[in-house]
């Protein structure tokens, strides 16, 4: 799918020549005989320099590019069109199976790191990695649920940009997609939607519409007709007791050849 984007700890990433984060010694003795591949993302061609196995153990699309049938013999792969910012990120999970992109702080830093958190979701969702995109939910979730009053609940989900972004570069009912629908139906004011600037969004955006739809009219037929079966908060995917196992996607097993 083609995207349309703005223009951690990793071993070696360099830009311009100047190492960000030069490799160590000790990292020499940790990953042994573990070859080095070298990625160039973005424009610029930014250089990230990454063992090759904890690469092909994190995505199957790397597995194939360096150790398919048709695998890039240089050891080298340009990444033009990915965001280098979101790729250190990724580089970092790739290492750790962490990220730190906390949402916390204001407005305008909590709209900032929200988009990171996307970035890096469209990089997983394009190398075809699930436990990062696992990873990245569970961060929205986390941030969503846990966020305190309902004031800061708005503030800790996407915004309606981040929305579209979302569906323009996605597949249709993609996990992302689903959240931030889920998030727009229970946290969004019902008076937002009846705005004229809201309004207007939706008529831009039928598929988000369709959608919203759909969620609203679950949530309305939930509270009136199973009220008395059982409690709001069953069908509320963000209530107390509630965990993220509904926006997860299932591991694959470990794909990695044992080729180097």
């Amino acid at each position: 799918m083609k995207r349309k984007r703005r223009a951690g700890s990793s071993p070696s990433v360099k830009e311009s020549g100047r190492s960000l984060t030069p490799v160590s010694d000790d990292d020499s003795l940790r990953y042994g005989n573990n070859p080095i591949v070298v990625l160039k993302v973005g424009p610029k061609k930014t250089r990230f320099d990454v063992h090759k196995r904890q690469l092909c153990e994190a995505s199957p699309f790397f597995e194939a590019a360096f150790n398919g049938n048709f695998r890039e013999k240089a050891g080298t792969m340009n990444l033009v069109e990915d965001d280098v910012h979101a790729f250190e990120h990724f580089v970092r999970w790739v290492y750790e199976r962490d990220m730190d992109i906390p949402l916390e702080g204001d407005k305008d830093h909590l709209m900032v790191r929200m988009r990171e958190l996307i970035e890096v979701y469209l990089l997983a969702d394009k190398y075809d990695i699930p436990a990062l995109k696992n990873h990245i939910i569970q961060i929205l979730f986390n941030a969503v649920k846990y966020g305190g009053d309902k004031k800061l609940h708005v503030l800790r989900i996407p915004s309606l940009e981040d929305v579209q972004y979302i569906y323009a570069n996605t597949a249709r009912g993609s996990t992302l997609q689903r959240f931030v629908i889920e998030c727009m139906t229970w946290f969004v004011p019902f008076e937002m939607y009846l705005t004229e600037f809201v309004v207007n969004w939706l008529d831009r955006n039928p598929e988000i519409a369709a959608d919203l739809a759909t969620k609203f009219a679950f949530r309305l037929a939930s509270g009136m007709a199973l009220r008395e079966a059982f409690p709001l908060n069953e069908v509320h995917p963000f209530a107390k007791g509630k965990d993220s196992s509904v926006f997860l996607e299932p591991i694959k097993s470990d794909h990695c050849s044992q080729q180097m």
